[in-house]
């Protein structure tokens, strides 16, 4: 409501007060003024006058707001946060069944006045008679008419009243929620997508209600991401990260339904696009025996490193935050905590000799328990070795060995995962090893080509 609506209603009491209600004409509407003020102001009239039986000013303000309030009449500012809907006055009304108040406002999700009702059949029938029957029923309309000039609206209240929450309020409960019951990695892939869709759904509807984002907007987002986005270096959108705003878009919608803000999920209508090969290629042995000649005496302790994403098939993030206490080299043993474990869950992992004879002579005793093995310069210390950096040495260290792009640091684990599988260690201990979550993550990496297939089958391949 604008601010001139309440000067307007004070100015209104002041006059009715000064003629001590001698006057029951409504007040005229001047020409340069508001309709809106008009209504309110007449309503202050009422409200003070409500003792009094004025029927015939209540309907004579419903009758003229009625004949003067257009459907597309700008939207009145809503004290609760939301926005405001466009409506028409209440006013008493016979029909079949009897008295009942009637009203419209502004339905949020077709933007068009809808009607509303009460029935008061119940409520006569309380009172000896219709007069007395009549005041109660004034004083409602005085009340509902107030609240519909300052912005509520049925549509908020209730079990559905969720459903008219603005998307990007919802989006900020969402990103909390999952912020407390996700790892950080998780946590900012969601986030991301959620920031990257409320921004885009800004631009195109501001201030969307949670259940009136439709499956055509839904589909004109992930066109704008294939089409439009880019992904890293700068290069077009791949099917991979496609499908990945698919999956990230089908949880904020899953999370949506479950909280009553909106009633279907769109994303589960997009279709994924066809899986790409991955670009990582296998580390064949005279390669890894290249890697370990350079690394012996330029940084054997990252040396280790590599030697525990292909031995222990540890992924980068764990051994990064491995702390002094996560290593027992008397047990031959590694613990990947739960907090830092891709599904959360606690394990320990097994070293091989190669391995225990590397952290024997690494002296961890002398450090404390709570400082990370691979800190700065691949050292122990307290400030934890970032992902960056790591992946900054291997592509400066694959550039002075004039490797190909696609022998990647994390190939160092496909090739792990292949040879172990080659060599006969059974599927189920290496899943457990790789700590996948079932036995098809495993044999997705026996679809990479072996270097050496043309020389293994040349030597051993049985004769006809």
């Amino acid at each position: 409501m604008k601010s001139g609506s309440s000067s307007v209603g004070r100015a209104s009491a002041s006059q009715a007060e000064g003629r001590g209600f001698e006057s029951r004409l409504p007040l005229k509407s001047p020409k340069s003024s508001n309709n809106q003020q008009f209504a309110v102001a007449n309503c202050w009239l009422l409200c003070l006058n409500r003792d009094r039986n004025e029927t015939s000013l209540f309907f004579w303000i419903s009758h003229k707001s009625k004949k003067k309030m257009s459907i597309n009449s700008p939207r009145l500012a809503v004290s609760s946060g939301y926005s405001a809907a466009n409506y028409l006055p209440a006013m008493l009304k016979t029909n079949q069944s009897g008295w009942i108040i009637e009203y419209y406002v502004e339905n949020p999700q077709t933007q068009v006045l809808a009607r509303k009702k009460i029935k008061l059949q119940r409520l006569i029938s309380r009172y000896p008679s219709k007069t007395e029957a009549k005041k109660h029923i004034n004083n409602i309309i005085v009340a509902l008419n107030m609240k519909l000039s300052t912005g509520w609206n049925p549509y908020f209240v209730g079990e559905d009243s969720r459903l008219y929450t603005p998307l990007k309020d919802v989006a900020e409960k969402y990103k909390e929620e999952i912020k407390r019951n996700t790892r950080p990695d998780t946590y900012r892939s969601y986030a991301s997508f959620v920031g990257i869709f409320c921004e885009w759904m800004e631009k195109i509807s501001p201030n969307i209600y949670s259940s009136m984002v439709t499956h055509a907007l839904v589909a004109k987002f992930m066109d704008y991401v294939y089409n439009e986005r880019k992904g890293r270096k700068n290069e077009s959108m791949s099917n991979r990260t496609y499908n990945n705003y698919i999956k990230n878009g089908s949880a904020f919608f899953s999370w949506m339904i479950d909280k009553c803000y909106c009633k279907e999920n769109h994303f589960t209508k997009i279709k994924t696009k066809k899986k790409e090969d991955k670009t990582r290629i296998l580390i064949p042995a005279e390669i890894r025996e290249k890697i370990t000649k350079h690394l012996q005496t330029k940084s054997p302790n990252y040396l280790l490193m590599l030697k525990l994403i292909y031995n222990s098939l540890l992924r980068p993030k764990e051994i990064r935050c491995l702390l002094v206490s996560d290593i027992s080299v008397a047990k031959g043993q590694i613990t990947i905590r739960k907090e830092v474990a891709k599904n959360g869950k606690e394990r320990v992992v097994p070293m091989t000799q190669d391995l225990i004879e590397d952290f024997t002579k690494f002296n961890l005793q002398n450090y404390a328990s709570n400082c990370y093995v691979f800190g700065a310069n691949f050292e122990p210390s307290k400030t934890k070795l970032t992902d960056f950096n790591m992946h900054k040495y291997w592509a400066k260290m694959r550039k002075e060995l004039q490797l190909p792009e696609e022998m990647q640091q994390y190939s160092l684990r496909d090739s792990g995962i292949f040879e172990m599988l080659k060599k006969g260690i059974d599927p189920l201990s290496v899943k457990q090893l790789a700590d996948h979550h079932s036995l098809e993550m495993t044999s997705v990496y026996t679809n990479h080509v072996d270097p050496n297939l043309q020389k293994l089958i040349y030597e051993k391949s049985p004769d006809f």
